[in-house]
């Protein structure tokens, strides 16, 4: 029965989407990403500074007060769902992806030998740019890995949660470096269509 229905339910999405015109789905896709950020963020507070906020958390407050924000996090993802379209909103998704594997690369054991070893903020530092703005430039994206590496010899983190959190890091430098060619021009972030493979890093 179940499996019949999940039969149905894919069977009618295909129908639907091949009813749709690609506007259509473009403006059912930007309602329901709008209604996602609908008391989530202030339409005033910048997208980066909200990650910023999530990123920086475990360093800076109660673990619990991290875990929170991590769910909410996770919850705003889920309820965008895949983005089909093109443009700001897949790049901004793209992003957010990103850092939600970071993250996730960086949880647990890793976090902590970290904490323990007082490196929190420096590990921080090594993937933002002290301003918060993109594109950061190749001077700073062609040192996220050393400096992240660095730190991390600082720290008694175990070989396993060492190769995570390079594994988030890299992501995150392939984020910047992608980012660095679409945000040239508005007509670049228009284009843009990648979505974030988690695959490639694991």
């Amino acid at each position: 029965m179940l499996k019949t229905l999940a039969v149905l339910v894919v069977l009618l999405s295909s129908v639907t989407c091949f009813f749709l015109s690609e506007k259509d789905i473009c403006d059912v896709e930007k309602a329901r990403w709008n209604q996602c950020f609908k008391g989530f963020i202030n339409k005033t507070t910048e997208l980066n500074e909200v990650v910023k906020e999530i990123l920086g958390s475990s360093s800076t407050v109660a673990p619990s007060h991290y875990e929170n924000n991590r769910k909410t996090f996770q919850a705003l993802l889920q309820c965008f769902g895949d983005i089909h379209c093109k443009g700001m909103r897949k790049l901004i998704k793209f992003e957010l992806d990103t850092f939600d594997f970071y993250m996730e690369m960086d949880d647990g054991t890793a976090e902590q030998c970290v904490k323990e070893a007082d490196q929190a903020v420096p590990l921080r530092n090594c993937i933002h740019p002290k301003d918060y703005k993109f594109p950061a430039g190749y001077d700073f994206n062609k040192e996220i890995l050393s400096c992240t590496k660095e730190v991390l010899e600082n720290t008694e983190c175990s070989a396993e949660d060492k190769k995570n959190v390079m594994r988030g890091t890299l992501a995150v430098k392939d984020m910047y470096d992608i980012f660095s060619f679409h945000l040239k021009s508005e007509d670049l972030v228009n284009e843009f269509d990648l979505k974030f493979d988690r695959t490639k890093y694991l």
